[in-house]
């Protein structure tokens, strides 16, 4: 009888430094889920699954943010039937990553509004807007907002 090798212990999988990006291909990224209140931490979670180890910490952290702000916006405004469902999705292209967050809703103003520091809301768009290199919003079938993440410079 011949002794079982043992196989070889792999690396644990490391995050790059904050000063690097992976500059690889990666394939395009697309989850559903139904436009309740745990969506946004589902849609983090998910989106950062995909990206970790191909961006900085700071780059997942503001796509993070910017996909959670944007998936409560849909959540709260869609004006969405029970089960109605929200769309994200995200790919890499050249220098910048793109993310889009899409709901059936069709009316209501997509717009950012000033910060209400007494009842709350109206801190999505501005988060979106300063976190992002352009954003905007399509309107045709149902709401598609999108935003724009340029990755930093290298050298």
């Amino acid at each position: 009888m011949r002794p079982r090798k043992r196989p070889t212990p792999q690396p644990p999988r490391q995050a790059l430094p904050h000063d690097a990006t992976a500059r690889v291909a990666i394939g395009p990224f697309e989850v559903t889920l139904v436009a309740v209140l745990t969506a946004p931490a589902a849609a983090r979670v998910a989106l950062g699954a995909w990206m970790y180890g191909h961006v900085t910490e700071t780059m997942l952290a503001d796509a993070q943010l910017i996909v959670g702000e944007l998936v409560a916006n849909s959540v709260r405004h869609a004006d969405a039937p029970p089960g109605a469902v929200v769309s994200v999705r995200a790919h890499v292209a050249a220098d910048v990553l793109r993310l889009e967050v899409e709901d059936r809703g069709s009316s209501g103003s997509v717009a950012r509004r000033a910060p209400d520091l007494h009842h709350g809301g109206g801190f999505g768009l501005n988060v979106v807007d300063v976190l992002s290199r352009r954003w905007g919003v399509h309107r045709d079938v149902g709401t598609r907002v999108w935003a724009e993440i340029a990755f930093p410079a290298t050298g």
